[in-house]
């Protein structure tokens, strides 16, 4: 990457900084998904790149994760809950499809992110992810003859953001239309 690429991911991450700031407040959670923002950047740029999500990156968020877990015990199953419920079927996607259906990265990363996230927060991100890719990826098969390989990091990135900023209203605002 030369410099101009990390200036510009350099501002990319300090806009979204202060769009967290700015949405969530000044608070241990917001540093944390400050620190989750500039893991989920390069995440998303390498596996664009490469169709690779670097280990650190999951052990970074990762720890995050394990970072907000134990400064918030009470939501102990929450979170653990969240380490596990997309990971876990995304995992028998990868041992039913023999690795041809997902990427190990890709579980890696939503364990790790469900650790910070959550269980419910977990499955919203999975979701808006699983959207954005589906939607820009058949767009770019269609207009520009992209293959079916997906790089699918770069949506999950996404999805695991829009959850940190606005996962809680989404959740609670589904759960009023659904009348719960």
């Amino acid at each position: 990457m030369n410099k101009k690429k990390y200036l510009i991911m350099g501002l990319v991450n300090i806009a979204l900084d202060f769009w967290i700031l700015a949405v969530r407040g000044v608070s241990l959670e917001s540093i944390l998904y400050c620190l989750c923002t500039s893991a989920l950047l390069v995440v998303g740029v390498t596996d664009w790149q490469t169709y690779e999500i670097p280990m650190g990156c999951n052990l970074f968020i990762g720890a995050l994760g394990l970072i907000r877990l134990l400064t918030d015990l009470t939501n102990l199953k929450e979170y653990l809950l969240g380490f596990v419920l997309v990971s876990g079927i995304l995992l028998l996607v990868y041992f039913l499809t023999k690795g041809e259906g997902i990427g190990g990265g890709d579980i890696k990363l939503m364990a790790a992110a469900g650790l910070l996230l959550g269980g419910p927060g977990i499955l919203l991100a999975f979701l808006l992810g699983s959207i954005a890719g589906s939607v820009i990826h058949l767009s770019l098969m269609k207009l520009k003859g992209k293959g079916r390989k997906l790089a699918f990091g770069p949506y999950l990135a996404f999805g695991i953001f829009c959850a940190m900023l606005y996962g809680e209203n989404i959740i609670d605002w589904y759960l009023a239309f659904c009348g719960f």
